[in-house]
């Protein structure tokens, strides 16, 4: 797009990783245009298929930028739902790269949680996911450097692209996109970046390569990339670009032998504002056609953004409601310029699956290609009288007689004996949940995460804990729980009678797990049969019995003091609180200090201005984990501070616990897990105590890598609260 407006996030609404995601071994759970394409390469102008020759044509969407409003429809069941219901082809990953600016400029930066710069990890990990639903949906997907100024971005562009070809060059659904929208760039400057980029890619994959073109790709130049399968990017809007002025750019560059990929392209004016010009809009549907140019519309999102209140006009959905599952975006209202998008994907759906066995169906074998789900068993109708049959894939569909058995998702051809080909579409249903059911972990002395706890609930222990309150599923399949780690923990149907704790289900039969007393991770494995719409439920949960956490009294936390102050009693307390074992301290990492003492369990300040990180330890015990706290302690004005060398060389922490969350500090940002959604509220606190930095925001279970990149340097303390749960983390910034 020509113009896009910042965002202005008020913190960084960071993505779970999902570390999942296996993109390489993943395999079609359907029959699209990728099985009878295979990858994409070009000839004479076309874009063709590489194993037939054939001209590829394929229609799809683009996703918004990957930014706090895009990325909420970067998800696999978004994909699932686009190919199935609107029959798209072909989806674009946008990823931002560090700047909106349309222009060109080194302004107008995407938040580093959501730029590739400044989370590349996160950004693999997404683009695993990615790859990994275009496979199970057998559609292919566009990599695309969302920049406007990819030359100033050679090396990364080049690690980049390099990795993507290494990884998924043999998969046939990628395309990549190696630039975006150049501006004012001279042709001779793209063709260089390209050829560069080409030419790691080329060391991997053949897959076909999309390089945008001058002046925001509108194809005022083209060839020179010497790399094979190569086409060339055009964008049009159609309130600002017609037909009659700009479609001659893309005959003349076809007919010069250089194919044409149309990777974005909208309804409305090029600012995506507005409404859909319906006439113009028919008429590039029309050319589109009629030169079997593949395209992209921008974009899947909703039309107005929630978070600054926006509008999109070419956005497909109306409303401010991210939609972000299969039943919303079924039940979505299209904006004008979505009606004119769903119109035409939903009218050139393509019959894939015949497709890939035409020529094979004359026989009087053959059936009618079927699409069943994966909850239909056996299918005892389809096979005619007196035929033998050879399935393609016996994880998916076998046969057994004159019965075909449905075992998994994904597509099975059935050969015949008289060689004609049948298929059979095995669809994914969803699996079956249980309310409340995830992993989890308790610890010594009663505390567990995800709203559990350990108590005495049956009268029989008090290592007892509640997985479950229904013996059903959410979808009625009966509940099955076994423990495979009897050694740490056992699982019972027993009836809940504390009336402190069991609450609603007192005096009701439960799904207790009883842990044994030997510290590790216990495995659950819960099963439920298939019920109608649902495949059957066959997972395994971890809930884990840990050490508990050692509690320091309250009064050792940061404070400032004036020359000689002496403290209230417990600021260094001689013993924890769970256990009474010896506290050990370190003065700015030495075992004393000449700007501070302690005296009893008092702090007794010195007479100069001074800083002092005080850190806490205790042992590891028989029950309880080893103990780590550091506090900043001012004495007089930091800013005076007669040993800043000395508190600035304390080492930056580079990984600690927040108890009881776990951290990492990454490239100047804060890499937090979090072991159950929830509200998350952060702050950031300098020594002087004055928050400098502070947001919350609904946060999945998983890691969120918040920024703290434009902090100054100095020394900091990052609070993180999520319900009654605090912990803290001292860094130091150089």
């Amino acid at each position: 797009m020509k113009k896009l407006t910042k965002l202005l996030v008020a913190g960084a609404l960071a993505f779970a990783a999902t570390a999942s995601a296996d993109a390489t071994t993943a395999k079609p759970h359907r029959v699209g245009p990728v099985q009878n394409y295979g990858a994409l390469g070009t000839n004479s102008g076309e874009v063709v298929s590489q194993k037939t020759g054939k001209i590829a044509m394929l229609r799809g969407v683009s996703l918004y930028w990957s930014d706090a409003t895009g990325l909420q429809y970067y998800k696999p069941e978004v994909i699932s739902w686009a190919a199935k219901s609107l029959g798209i082809d072909v989806f674009r990953f946008a990823m931002g790269v560090q700047y909106y600016n349309s222009d060109g400029n080194a302004t107008e930066p995407l938040d580093s949680s959501y730029s590739y710069m400044g989370s590349p990890s996160t950004y693999l990990s997404k683009i695993d996911q990615m790859v990994q639903a275009a496979v199970e949906n057998d559609v292919y997907i566009i990599i695309d450097w969302h920049s406007h100024r990819a030359e100033y971005e050679q090396t990364a562009a080049d690690t980049f692209f390099t990795r993507m070809a290494k990884t998924y060059g043999n998969i046939p659904n990628v395309i990549f996109e190696i630039y975006n929208e150049p501006v004012k760039t001279a042709w001779s400057t793209i063709t260089s970046y390209a050829n560069t980029v080409a030419a790691h890619i080329r060391q991997y994959s053949d897959n076909l390569i999309l390089v945008g073109t001058p002046s925001w790709s509108q194809l005022t130049s083209y060839g020179g990339v010497t790399a094979t399968n190569v086409a060339y990017v055009f964008h049009f809007y159609a309130g600002t670009h017609t037909v009659g002025t700009f479609g001659s750019r893309i005959t003349a560059a076809k007919n010069a032998g250089n194919a044409v990929f149309i990777s974005e392209w909208g309804t409305t004016a090029a600012n995506g504002k507005g409404s859909a010009n319906e006439s113009n809009t028919n008429d590039w549907f029309t050319f589109m056609e009629a030169n079997r140019l593949s395209n992209c519309n921008w974009s899947l999102r909703q039309e107005t953004n929630p978070i600054d209140n926006t509008t999109e006009g070419s956005a497909i959905f109306s409303g401010s409601a991210f939609l972000t599952n299969a039943e919303d975006l079924s039940n979505a209202t299209y904006t004008s310029s979505g009606t004119l998008v769903k119109n035409y994907l939903t009218t050139h759906k393509s019959s894939w699956a015949d497709s890939l066995i035409a020529g094979n169906t004359s026989g009087s074998c053959h059936f009618a290609s079927t699409t069943v789900t994966e909850t239909a068993g056996a299918l005892t109708n389809l096979l005619k009288a007196g035929c033998t049959y050879t399935s393609s894939d016996e994880t998916v569909a076998s046969v057994s007689g004159t019965t075909i058995n449905i075992l998994s998702a994904g597509y099975a051809i059935l050969t015949a004996n008289d060689n004609s080909q049948s298929i059979v579409v095995v669809e994914e249903e969803p699996e079956q949940t249980v309310s409340g059911l995830s992993d989890f972990i308790c610890r010594y002395g009663g505390t567990c995460t995800q709203n559990h706890s350990m108590t005495n609930y049956s009268g029989v222990s008090e290592y007892e804990t509640i997985l479950a309150t229904t013996l059903t599923s959410t979808q009625g399949g009966s509940l099955t729980f076994e423990s495979l780690t009897k050694d740490i923990l056992d699982v019972k149907l027993a009836t809940c009678t504390n009336t402190k704790s069991c609450y609603g289900a007192l005096n009701s039969q439960v799904i207790m797990a009883q842990f044994t007393g030997t510290f590790g991770d216990g495995k659950i494995r819960v099963t439920a049969p298939a019920v109608t719409g649902y495949r059957a439920l066959d997972d395994t949960i971890t809930v884990s019995y840990a050490k508990g956490q050692q509690r320091i009294y309250s009064k050792f936390k940061d404070r400032t003091l004036t020359f000689g102050q002496i403290t209230e009693q417990n600021a260094l307390p001689d013993t924890m609180m769970a256990e009474q074992i010896p506290v050990s301290y370190t003065y700015n990492g030495e075992e004393s200090t000449p700007y501070l003492m302690k005296s009893g369990t008092t702090i007794v300040a010195g007479a100069e201005n001074a800083i002092v990180m005080i850190t806490a330890t205790a042992p590891e015990t028989d029950h309880y984990e080893a103990f780590e706290k550091s506090i900043t302690v001012i004495i007089g004005d930091s800013t005076l501070a007669v040993n800043k060398d000395e508190y600035y060389k304390s080492p930056i922490i580079a990984s600690a616990k927040i108890a009881p969350f776990k951290s990492q500090i990454q490239n100047n940002s804060v890499l937090l897990q979090v072991s159950q959604a929830g509200l998350v509220q952060w702050s950031v606190f300098s020594v002087t105590g004055k928050v400098v930095a502070s947001h919350q925001e609904y946060m999945n279970a998983g890691s969120h890598l918040i920024s703290l990149e434009k902090l100054p340097v100095g020394s900091y303390l990052f609070r993180v609260r999520q319900g009654s749960r605090v912990g803290t983390l001292h860094w130091n910034k150089r």
